[in-house]
């Protein structure tokens, strides 16, 4: 479902634009997982997780970086050199890992029948 904002007055108004509508396909939890997902910690399980997906176990996952090499110089030419993050074949309890810590995390942090407590916490006091 797209939102549609009407525009009431200012600049877009005053250039042709009555309504702006919100880019589709993309809800605000994807987003955060996505972002999550680009951060250097997380590239290789980003890796993993993109070669797994519609292929079995078994499959390459490769991840190389480039990065500029350490030097105790303070200018000249710096080299480049590559960082390896991942670079193994996938196995069954990859598929496991991701189910168990990434995919089910609804799950496993739901508590269906909290219990009431006295600060008002909706998680329940256990």
């Amino acid at each position: 479902m797209t939102a549609v904002a009407t525009v009431k007055g200012g600049f877009w108004p005053e250039n042709g634009v009555s309504s702006l509508s919100q880019i589709s396909g993309v809800g605000h939890a994807r987003a955060q997982a996505a972002k999550a997902l680009a951060k250097k910690g997380n590239l290789a399980l980003r890796e993993i997780m993109e070669t797994l997906n519609g292929a079995a176990a078994g499959s390459a996952a490769s991840k190389v970086l480039a990065r500029v090499a350490a030097s105790e110089e303070l200018g000249g030419v710096r080299t480049i050199e590559n960082e390896t993050l991942v670079s193994r074949n996938t196995t069954a309890a990859d598929v496991t890992e991701i189910n168990a810590d990434i995919l089910s995390l609804s799950t496993r942090t739901y508590d269906p029948t909290p219990v009431a407590n006295l600060d008002g916490n909706p998680l329940g006091h256990r």
